[in-house]
């Protein structure tokens, strides 16, 4: 039996005469588009003989017509889903069985939905041979209260031709409040949920054989349709929220919620907060509770119904990328492709990479979306720890996404909303007066302190490690590198004591070795964040610290080499798709970091379903090439010379031709020639024994301007991607 591509849903009530003609020509219009298609005929308990015609079409027709039958009547809403519950395709279309939407114009909604890219295709009714009577004034009537209600503009707003793909109408029908007829409000889920779509003008001719259940009752449906409104303005205005593939996802799996529930102290801090959030932000809004609730439960779904949700959201962003952003469209034309080509994550690996000069040469170009509200984007510049600023721009909704990832990623150490935090980081830099006033009262309400990481120094360190102390807090947080720096502090001081319940460290790798010093120096376990600028949080480390888990809900991360993914346990480039940003889509971005691959079926201890990677060997720009064709990835040296802090106070390894590098070392007080011997003999076993060496002292090794030192540095470019088609680099 072949496997339908268009599946076409046609509710039935009272229709024995007109469902042979129906069949006859649907099945017509799906030879004359050459398209694989089933008619799925719902009885929707006819007091005629609708379901003997029905299973006649059926055994005459098999595997291309078939039928499904309600013993009452249900609604039109009801029979869309039962037909949606039998149809095998991926796009769908809903036609009433009467014959006054034409059935060739199923192939003029199909070439739009694969043309257009769009979600949802409308055709409307056009006004065109329809008769003026009352039926006609009271549906153009309900269309200016839909439009006026929803803040839409459609031709035909309540139009029940519609063709999307399959889980798209399926998140449509998942309706909450209870309605006379939902069916007309369609569309204006359509709208509050997010999805784009096009409306294409139809034929609409008046019924030849059977009556209309609103005949005679015309005027009484209006009223009830009234009372739908109202209803539908709760559920879609009022009670609206953010759109989110994981809602339908999730009534799919509900998954069993693990999470631990706050206490009444915190549980009032955060009612509490969230009032007053809108007024304590400048970009992002109390919508974040809407999204935190979501990854509350999402976390908890298994490996499959996770990667079912990022399917579902990548094929979203593809459509998106090629509706709205040309540089995508040409690229993807480019390479023969179709976003019906890119189905899930299987299919990934077709769509080309993307650099950071791909990013910088197009930015103010066709990158950027021609579909968005630019008052709800933001500008992020990078660090440009690994060469020049690079700047990137993110959506309202991606920013909302990231902030609740945040939370929920605290949570993990045992945090919950309201402990005293402290932050080892700055806190306005960058902002306006307006912002930085914000970002305090923000702070303030939510019990974290800022100590400031570029401030440190012998002077100040104590007093910043007494203000700590005395603010007790139960979560720390800030760059590796300043952790490290304050536990060697407190290791040879002693004499106060800063005892959090746990630590989160981030923005550079974390040895194994600085990992130990930490976590003796404060008495709590770290929990490391990958991240970086263009996306916030990555993946986290859980509870049970194996492995860092994927906020899987917004990202889809690769482990690749020569274009291909590594194996479990080997290291290799991570490239992201970010399926939250539509401004800027990040589809398969090189962001230029290595990490280890794990097994993607292993789920963790910890229960969750969110995939994991393994250890953050750093950025492919700190990568040292010996000769041979060997290399050593930057937080080799870091792991290494933390065996030498007696001899070592700070060093840099720098690579700006090949077979050679600089090792840039500021000495401590027992620093010898012996120790100098050591080392080098060890780089060069590692690096090649021709390897050229030269060592420069210098007084100090400069913190870049994000408060970062770079351990190791290489100007040589190093492709992790040369085999991969049509890649380029980043020089």
């Amino acid at each position: 039996m072949t496997q339908p591509v268009l599946s076409v849903i046609a509710p039935c009530f009272n229709e024995e005469l007109n469902v042979p003609e129906l069949v006859r020509r649907v099945l017509a219009t799906f030879d004359r588009g050459a398209i694989a298609g089933e008619l799925v005929l719902v009885d929707d308990g006819s007091r005629d003989g609708t379901r003997r015609v029905i299973d006649e079409q059926a055994a005459l027709h098999a595997g291309r017509v078939v039928g499904r039958f309600h013993p009452e009547n249900r609604g039109i809403a009801h029979a869309w889903k039962t037909g949606l519950a039998a149809a095998r395709g991926g796009v769908v279309a809903v036609i009433d069985s009467d014959l006054q939407y034409q059935p060739e114009d199923l192939l003029r909604l199909y070439r739009a939905l694969v043309e257009h890219s769009v979600d949802v295709v409308q055709g409307w009714r056009s006004a065109v041979g329809r008769e003026r009577g009352a039926r006609y004034h009271l549906s153009r009537g309900l269309n200016t209260i839909l439009n006026g209600a929803f803040g839409m503009s459609l031709q035909d707003n309540k139009s029940g031709f519609v063709m999307c793909a399959r889980e798209v109408l399926e998140d449509l029908l998942t309706y909450e409040g209870s309605y006379f007829y939902w069916q007309s409000f369609i569309m204006v889920a359509a709208h509050a949920k997010g999805y784009s779509y096009k409306e294409i003008e139809t034929l609409f001719e008046n019924r030849r054989a059977g009556k209309s259940f609103l005949d005679g009752t015309a005027y009484r449906a209006a009223a009830k349709s009234l009372v739908d409104v109202g209803r539908a303005a709760l559920e879609y205005r009022v009670a609206r929220r953010p759109a989110d593939p994981s809602a339908h996802v999730l009534r799919r799996h509900p998954p069993l919620d693990r999470s631990r529930p706050r206490s009444p102290a915190s549980e009032v801090r955060w009612r509490a907060y969230l009032a007053a959030f809108d007024r304590t932000h400048w970009m992002i809004t109390r919508d974040v509770e809407a999204h935190y609730e979501s990854l509350r439960r999402s976390q908890w779904l298994g490996l499959a119904e996770l990667r079912e949700l990022q399917d579902e959201k990548l094929r979203r962003l593809v459509r998106h990328a090629y509706r709205s952003v040309p540089y995508y469209r040409e690229r993807m034309r480019g390479a023969g492709l179709h976003p019906d080509d890119i189905r899930g994550q299987a299919d990934l690996h077709k769509l080309p990479l993307l650099s950071k000069t791909d990013v910088r040469e197009n930015l103010y170009f066709d990158i950027l979306s021609e579909a968005h509200d630019k008052a709800e984007v933001l500008k992020i510049t990078t660090s440009g720890s690994t060469g020049e600023p690079f700047v990137c721009y993110a959506d309202r909704a991606q920013l909302e996404a990231r902030w609740a990832a945040t939370l929920r990623s605290q949570e993990w150490t045992g945090y919950e909303f309201g402990d005293p935090c402290v932050r080892l980081w700055h806190q306005t830099l960058g902002m306006t007066q307006r912002q930085a006033l914000l970002e305090r009262a923000d702070a303030l309400l939510s019990r974290r302190k800022f100590i400031p990481v570029f401030e440190m120094s012998d002077a100040k360190l104590e007093g910043m490690v007494r203000e700590i102390a005395e603010w007790d807090p139960v979560l720390m947080d800030g760059y590796a590198e300043a952790l490290d720096f304050l536990a060697h502090w407190l290791r040879q001081r002693g004499q106060i004591q800063v005892r959090p319940r746990a630590l989160m460290s981030s923005a550079q790798t974390l040895p194994d070795a600085s990992r130990r010093t930490i976590e003796e120096a404060f008495g709590c376990r770290v929990f490391d964040k990958y991240g970086a600028r263009e996306f916030s949080g990555i993946a986290y480390e859980c509870e049970a610290h194996a492995g860092h888990h994927v906020v899987g809900e917004s990202y889809i991360v690769e482990i690749l080499k020569d274009g291909r993914p590594v194996a479990p346990g080997e290291l290799g480039e991570v490239v992201i798709t970010d399926l939250n940003n539509y401004c800027l889509p990040f589809l398969r971005y090189r962001l230029g970091d290595l990490a280890e691959a794990m097994p993607p079926d292993e789920p963790c201890s910890c229960g969750r379903g969110l995939p994991r990677i393994g250890r953050i060997e750093g950025r492919v720009q700190s990568v040292i090439q010996g000769t041979d064709g060997r290399y050593l990835p930057g937080t080799f040296f870091a792991h290494y010379l933390k065996e030498f802090d007696h001899a070592i106070l700070r060093f840099q390894v720098v690579q700006e031709r090949p077979r050679a590098m600089t090792f840039r070392i500021v000495k401590a007080g027992r620093w010898s020639d012996d120790v100098l011997d050591e080392i080098l003999r060890t780089f060069r076993r590692h690096l090649g024994e021709d390897m050229d060496i030269e060592v420069e002292y210098v007084p100090s090794v400069e913190l870049i301007r994000t408060g970062k030192r770079l351990a190791a540095v290489s100007k040589l470019g190093l492709d992790f991607q040369t085999g991969a088609p049509g890649v380029r680099a980043d020089r």
